[in-house]
């Protein structure tokens, strides 16, 4: 999870390549999917108004996988525009 000045909520959503976030007034909406994110981790709001995050491939690691490891390169950071800034702490 992260959040935004804005005072949003952002949430990985692993099962369907997406990110989520929650709005202050309560309500939910996708704010990227994707099918090359796989598995999303990560989450940073940057001062230049974009969500960073990384797409890890956790679920096809070898543990996971009957011991065959199924992660493809590359593996990537993503960013979105937000046209928010991270909460800065005093």
């Amino acid at each position: 999870m992260e959040t935004d000045a804005a005072g949003r909520i952002y949430v990985t959503d692993g099962e369907h390549n997406a990110v989520h976030r929650r709005l202050p007034d309560g309500t939910w909406e996708t704010v990227v999917h994707d099918p090359r994110l796989l598995w999303p981790d990560t989450l940073s709001v940057a001062a230049d108004g974009h969500l960073y995050l990384t797409s890890n491939q956790l679920y096809r690691q070898d543990k996971y996988r009957g011991g065959k490891d199924e992660r493809r390169k590359p593996y990537v950071l993503f960013r979105t525009r937000i046209d928010s800034e991270p909460v800065r702490l005093r």
